[in-house]
């Protein structure tokens, strides 16, 4: 739309729009931009004629979005959210924040440093909803088409137009069974005579233990187990022949909760940097920021104690 197409929208229509391609469903629509159903189906008409598109096909579970709709919705999410951030007030009240704040992230990052991150925000900002989920290969999309607010993880490179911060860095520790008969024998050579587990996120292009194996001419890596998350390596090792190589923060609770025993790696592996990523389009968003600096603090709270 240019200027002149302006006129013809107004933002509740957008919002309404928004609220479609989520729920794809009249009814949840209309319940969410809290209005009845009839006027949302007013709407639906009002934005097919504005777009000049079908916009939602009818199936037995409700709305179908066509291949347009699909292709409004990354720039709606992201005109929605440049709307908020300019509306947004410059004195943050943080008892009347209402949002929802997406984040990926690796498991064992929840357990060892988020988790007193969100406890410390809902403390003080009680209606910001955190939706968290596991890292995925395509999150650099989500964060780009605007599904996520942010990311936080480990060893990540991130691409160059997103901002980000360094939190934290993590030594690589080997972690397994206290009766492994490798213990007798630790070295190099014995490790990669015994089965590892291998995280399925990580090829072996960059996976740092597979690398080394092949520089230093040792036999091949035996990979016993692929996890998707490194913290249910931990459950899997006790009574096992599997060595895991696993951040410091993750293996100490391995060995704490499961007894399992935490080694030096006899060979270099490099320290694993944990980083948060957002885009920039909420690098001056008062309410992303603060979070931002909340969970600075944690890591570097968490960090200071160990």
């Amino acid at each position: 739309m240019n200027r002149n197409h302006i006129s013809k929208v107004d933002l509740n229509l957008l919002k309404s729009l928004h609220a479609l391609l989520e729920e794809k469903h009249v009814g949840r629509a209309a319940a969410k931009m809290n209005v009845s159903q009839s006027a949302m189906s007013h709407t639906l008409t009002r934005l097919r004629t504005t777009f000049n598109d079908p916009l939602f096909i009818r199936n037995a579970k409700g709305l179908e979005p066509t291949s347009y709709a699909l292709e409004l919705s990354g720039k709606l999410r992201f005109i929605l959210d440049e709307i908020d951030t300019l509306l947004t007030p410059k004195s943050l009240n943080l008892a009347t924040v209402r949002c929802q704040f997406r984040i990926q992230t690796h498991d064992f990052l929840i357990a060892t440093y988020l988790a007193s991150a969100f406890k410390a925000i809902k403390d003080e900002a009680p209606n910001i909803v955190f939706d968290i989920q596991i890292l995925t290969a395509d999150s650099d999309q989500k964060l780009d088409k605007g599904e996520l607010e942010m990311i936080i993880g480990a060893g990540l490179q991130a691409n160059p137009r997103f901002m980000q911060k360094r939190l934290a860095d993590e030594e690589l520790v080997c972690l397994l069974d206290k009766h492994h008969p490798v213990l007798a024998n630790w070295n190099s050579n014995a490790i990669f005579h015994s089965p590892h587990i291998q995280s399925s996120l990580l090829d072996n292009k960059n996976d740092p233990v597979t690398r080394y194996g092949k520089e230093a001419k040792l036999p091949e890596r035996q990979i016993g187990l692929y996890t998707e998350t490194l913290n249910s390596q931990l459950a899997l090792l006790p009574n096992s022949n599997l060595i895991a190589f696993l951040p410091m923060s993750l293996a100490r609770q391995g060995q704490q909760f499961y007894g399992l025993e935490l080694m030096s790696c006899p060979f270099p592996l490099p320290v694993v940097t944990i980083r948060g990523i957002w885009h920039e389009r909420h690098q001056n968003d008062p309410v992303h920021q603060w979070i931002r600096d909340k969970i600075d603090n944690a890591f570097k709270q968490l960090k200071g104690n160990k």
